[in-house]
């Protein structure tokens, strides 16, 4: 990870953290923290798109949730990633950024994401059918830069996406 990366990343969760603090004496709201994984296979990403029954409805995003007490972030990101696709991450997973989490109607921070991201060699289907909480997900799908079916291009995530890709 480049110095400039780092920089980055540092004074952003040094925002968050300035940001939660005012947030938790204005609001007295706990704010969340949650993890999830970025898989790259060659110059594709894989996003699962949002069930009509959950948080989030018809959004693409990485399969990840909230850190449990006690859980480190990477722990949690291979945790959630199993509950929601039934495959098992190994390999190392590298630190790629931050993604700020709001409550459904984007009133109020609620939290924020780390994102962490594997590149592998070949495409891994997730199995929404058998997975704990596959049914978070409606389909899943492998998508280029161009392909990305999101329309925030200065959204935080999308941002990290390209970086990686690139």
């Amino acid at each position: 990870m480049s110095l400039s990366v780092i920089v980055d990343l540092t004074l952003k969760r040094l925002l968050f953290i300035i940001i939660s603090i005012f947030i938790n004496i204005k609001g007295m709201k706990k704010n969340k923290r949650f993890s999830g994984i970025l898989i790259k296979c060659n110059d594709k990403v894989l996003l699962c798109k949002r069930s009509n029954d959950n948080s989030l409805p018809g959004v693409w995003s990485i399969p990840g949730g909230g850190i449990e007490d006690g859980e480190s972030p990477e722990d949690a990101a291979r945790r959630e990633f199993y509950e929601e696709t039934n495959i098992k991450v190994d390999g190392n997973l590298d630190l790629v950024g931050f993604i700020d989490r709001f409550n459904k109607d984007g009133t109020y921070l609620k939290g924020f994401m780390y994102v962490y991201s594997l590149e592998v060699d070949e495409e891994i289907y997730p199995d929404l059918e058998n997975a704990i909480d596959g049914g978070e997900h409606s389909e899943c799908g492998y998508f280029a830069v161009d392909e990305l079916p999101m329309d925030k291009k200065n959204d935080d995530f999308y941002k990290i996406i390209v970086k990686n890709l690139n």
